[in-house]
């Protein structure tokens, strides 16, 4: 494809890192594939894309007092195809990386919105979850384009309970606590934390409640504390009659939610 999807996110991680104080992009050496660093004094950002496994990496690293970086951490990865990725795929990752970049100056912030507790300050939506957990099952990737194709947007209820929730099934039960098991439990724990109420309970009653009580609890284990409370209750729902006046406002929950 004609699209520069590395020279677009490499722009936009620019932009915002020259702002922080951080130099322009260098060309950084690397095995893998193609690689820019942007260095500050004391620490580093790179850009990689790993032409083999074909995706994206964000990495930071800390520099000596020469400016030569140590080794890198992974901060984020995304799928992308050099020959089949669209614009708006770039576009995605490009804000993801943006997010993560930007998180140092928004700590403040991000501590007075969670003072204020409003369920406005909760921006995520199901929508932006199921993109993300193709970074955990790479196949899904397809399926939701055909879904988009079909009903030209994820309905993301269906769409968890009928292509995502036997993956996670599945992984629970083969590789309890493999890495992909722990990048899963991490995803949902950052998604419920800045998740409005609709992805909120997509994750606890669609998704956990959907699985099978061994599946239930090996994921439960490796959940961050806020989550795992709060599965304690929406759990004892599971499989349970509601009464009448309550299961009208779920119907309702249940309609705003597929309309997404």
């Amino acid at each position: 494809m004609d699209f520069n999807a590395f020279g677009f996110i490499e722009g936009k991680l620019s932009e915002e890192l020259l702002q922080q104080g951080f130099g322009q992009p260098q060309p950084l050496e690397d095995s893998a594939g193609k690689a820019v660093m942007f260095a500050g004094e004391s620490v580093a950002y790179s850009l990689l894309y790993d032409d083999k496994a074909g995706h994206f990496e964000l990495r930071s690293t800390s520099l000596d007092e020469d400016g030569v970086p140590g080794d890198w951490r992974r901060l984020a990865l995304w799928l992308f195809d050099q020959q089949e990725g669209e614009r708006s795929d770039a576009e995605s990752i490009a804000n993801d990386f943006l997010e993560i970049v930007r998180g140092p100056k928004q700590i403040k912030q991000a501590q007075q919105k969670r003072k204020r507790g409003k369920d406005e300050d909760r921006s995520v939506d199901p929508a932006f979850f199921v993109n993300r957990l193709v970074n955990i099952f790479p196949e899904l990737k397809e399926e939701i384009n055909e879904e988009k194709i079909l009903y030209g947007k994820v309905r993301p209820v269906t769409f968890i309970k009928e292509k995502v929730l036997g993956k996670c099934e599945n992984l629970a039960s083969a590789k309890p606590q493999g890495e992909q098991m722990k990048k899963l439990c991490a995803l949902l724990d950052d998604m419920y934390k800045n998740g409005d109420m609709d992805l909120r309970s997509v994750i606890t009653s669609v998704l956990l409640n959907g699985l099978s009580d061994p599946a239930f609890a090996a994921v439960q284990e490796q959940l961050g504390d806020e989550l795992k409370k709060n599965t304690k209750f929406s759990r004892r729902l599971k499989d349970k009659d509601i009464k009448p006046e309550k299961k009208k406002k779920q119907k309702k929950v249940e309609a705003r939610l597929e309309s997404r």
